[in-house]
């Protein structure tokens, strides 16, 4: 019997390797070779004609441009849907693929990773390296979203919420090895791997959480460690690791302040083949919770919000940039290059849009500021000047203070056909009375897809958007421009105007990037729907999504010129708040669990009650405590205290992870206040919506 197990098991097995090389053997796109099939000189080849996706932003220099036209300004109109693929989990999906020889690679949430067929829409293979939630609070968090993959010979690589970077066969999806890139007791891995020379660059989150930031380089064949950059000093009992590192000690004041951490590398990576440099950015330096919580500390805290190069072979420092000033907390994003004509001369520069609203060029070999101009109307600085590459602030008297995010991670796109950058970025109406702070929260803020002309530091056009958070951007030489958005909607604008040429509504959010290819000569414009992103579980729903979107499906659509599949609109059902438990607890016992609500991070994960998900979901994902069946209330103490749900990401907070709260428990009296300010605000929600429903009936 256990030999007849072993037999079947092994003509399954043959039986699903002989489909894998069917399907590789039969596309003409495959024709370089093995699965997986990425290099320098294919990542060269490709550039000029755009077949594949072969890296993040596909070139190395992160432009997320194609040069593929057969989708145009003219004929874009007749796009249709090729066909669609569903992703496990409630969680929506951030990544964005790549695509090698007619196989699309992609992450979602937990760290999953798919291969799909990028004609039929067919699942070739699913991996899921089995993420652990039980080990930080970070890492629970950084676990619910993924930002991508890298390819190269034959390997599909994927970091992991638990701290991994994980290699897997392109055409088996068998783990080839793993590598530990951070500590997983404190933090996670959110953003996607980069490839540069033969080696996988990895960050990973933190820097609100006192993780100590680095970017990390990998052998590609086996895994194995070759350099790591520490963007922020260390214990200063220990010897610095550099001696950029004891210069940059120098610019941190206060007592302990080293034990901030900060400056991760959770996103911005970009490697440029004419300097042969890795290129990457930093966030900042600031602990929001925990025994750090309220800690002081002034200077430049490099190399916190900065914009840092280093020579890609050994890792060694070249130059750095600081993007943010004391007192304005900033994050840096994509970071894309490019040769531009500036002052009569040609200039290999960096184009970078930090969280702060300025648009920033950098010479790619000194990091020299180039220019530096607002997107926007910002609060926090008016302009930069250009001899001492120092930003001109705004004093607090004449309405400075702090900047609501214009541009987050999602990437913006260069066509040098327009010569115009398109960037996804969040404004603010000149007329709103709410304060920055207010704003932060969705007052008074909407979107606005920028086309920004670097050379005249102005913007040539922008569409305003319903919601503050939308996707990433795609530009191509098809005069095209493809971006989702929160509210659910798909559309393509005309490069060169900014005019809506084509649409579709999906009625799921859009926190995706898309991407475009062709296989046999057809091309195919992609994007994963489904409300996601890290900002889903702390930041308020109403900025990144409407009551529908942020319900509909979690799907892979393909589109293609003459696509005929009918469009599956879904059926969004907007489920009521169920009556909460009789609410017995004073107003000042509310008001210190409030406290306590942000004090235990609560909100770091479940959002501000006020508006978060809209439902009990888990599945992956993290519900709404405003929407907890009786059985949780009837279960707060094991669930709170006790740590029931720490397999799920739900520590214990009588005994919590020591990292996050070293000094922290949670007790019966306090886990009771959390549980009055909880039910609360569910008594508010409730309320509300009967209120909303008696109004509608009357006035029907």
């Amino acid at each position: 019997m256990q030999a007849r197990r072993i037999l079947g098991l092994t003509v399954v097995i043959l039986a699903m390797g002989a489909a894998l090389a069917l399907h590789f053997s039969q596309s003409s796109a495959a024709l370089p070779g093995k699965p997986g099939d990425v290099n320098d000189e294919r990542i060269a080849a490709d550039a000029a004609t755009g077949v594949n996706w072969l890296v993040n932003g596909r070139t190395n220099d992160s432009k997320h441009f194609s040069p593929l036209k057969q989708i145009n300004a003219s004929n874009v109109a007749n796009l249709g849907l090729a066909w669609y693929l569903d992703y496990d989990g409630a969680m929506g999906v951030v990544s964005e693929p790549i695509v090698v020889d007619g196989v699309i690679y992609v992450s979602a949430p937990l760290s999953k990773v798919y291969a799909v067929d990028a004609v039929s829409g067919k699942l070739l293979w699913k991996y899921d390296p089995q993420i652990r939630l039980d080990q930080a609070l970070n890492g629970s968090y950084s676990a619910r979203t993924n930002g991508g993959v890298a390819v190269w010979n034959g390997k599909v690589y994927v970091g992991t919420g638990d701290c991994r970077l994980i290699a897997i066969d392109a055409a088996t999806a068998n783990k080839i090895w793993e590598a530990t890139v951070c500590e997983p007791t404190q933090t996670g891995i959110t953003g996607a791997p980069r490839v540069a020379k033969g080696k996988i660059l990895m960050g990973y989150n933190g820097s609100d959480d006192a993780v100590r930031g680095a970017l990390a380089a990998y052998d590609a064949e086996t895994g194995k460690e070759v350099w790591r950059f520490w963007t922020v000093p260390g214990d200063p009992s220990k010897p610095f690791e550099t001696k950029e590192l004891e210069m940059a000690a120098k610019t941190w004041h206060g007592e302990g302040s080293w034990k901030i951490g900060g400056g991760d590398v959770w996103h911005a990576i970009t490697y440029d083949d004419a300097t042969g440099l890795v290129i990457f950015g930093t966030a900042g330096a600031d602990v929001g919770y925990g025994e750090m919580a309220g800690v002081k500390i002034t200077g430049e805290k490099l190399f916190s919000q900065c914009i840092i190069a280093v020579d890609a072979e050994t890792g060694k420092y070249v130059w750095h940039y600081q993007t943010g000033a004391e007192g304005v907390h900033n994050e840096n994003n994509q970071i894309l290059m490019a040769d531009l004509p500036l002052n009569g001369e040609r200039r290999h520069v960096v184009m970078t849009a930090p969280k702060n609203g300025f648009f920033y060029i950098l010479d790619a070999k000194t990091g020299k500021l180039l220019s530096a101009k607002p997107l926007v109307k910002t609060t926090w600085a008016s302009s930069y000047d250009l001899q001492t590459s120092k930003p001109v602030l705004i004093p607090a008297s004449q309405g400075g203070g702090r900047q609501w995010t214009v541009h987050n991670w999602w990437p913006m796109s260069y066509d040098s056909l327009t010569g115009l950058v398109y960037i996804p970025t969040t404004d603010r109406r000149a007329d709103t009375k709410a304060p920055v702070e207010a704003g932060e929260s969705g007052e008074g803020l909407f979107g606005r897809l920028i086309a920004w002309d670097p050379l005249s530091d102005s913007a040539r056009w922008s569409v305003e958007e319903e919601i503050a958070v939308n996707g990433g951007v795609l530009s191509t030489a098809g005069n095209l421009v493809f971006q989702g958005q929160g509210t659910g909607e798909f559309a393509a604008y005309a490069a060169d105007s900014g005019k809506k040429l084509w649409s579709v509504q999906t009625k799921s959010a859009i926190d995706s990037i898309p991407v475009t290819f062709s296989v046999n000569g057809e091309q195919y414009v992609i994007t994963s729907v489904g409300w996601g992103s890290g900002s889903r579980l702390f930041a308020p729903a109403r900025t990144m999504a409407t009551p529908e979107s942020k319900r509909g499906p979690v799907r892979l659509y393909a589109f293609k010129l003459g696509g005929s599949v009918p469009f599956p609109y879904p059926h969004i059902e907007v489920p009521p708040v169920p009556k909460p438990p009789e609410s017995k607890a004073s107003l000042d016992t509310i008001r210190k669990g409030e406290k306590l609500y942000v004090s235990f991070y609560c909100e770091g994960c479940h959002s501000p009650s006020i508006d978060g998900s809209g439902a009990w979901v888990e599945d992956g994902a993290i519900p709404d405590l405003r929407y907890a069946p009786p059985q949780v209330h009837k279960d707060w103490y094991q669930i709170v205290m006790g740590g029931t749900h720490w397999d799920k990401g739900m520590p214990g907070l009588a005994n919590p992870p020591k990292f996050a709260f070293p000094n922290a428990h949670l007790t019966v009296a306090d886990a009771d206040a959390i549980h009055a300010y909880v039910i609360d605000q569910a008594w508010k929600a409730y309320k509300g919506e009967q209120t909303a429903a008696h109004t509608k009936r009357e006035n029907y």
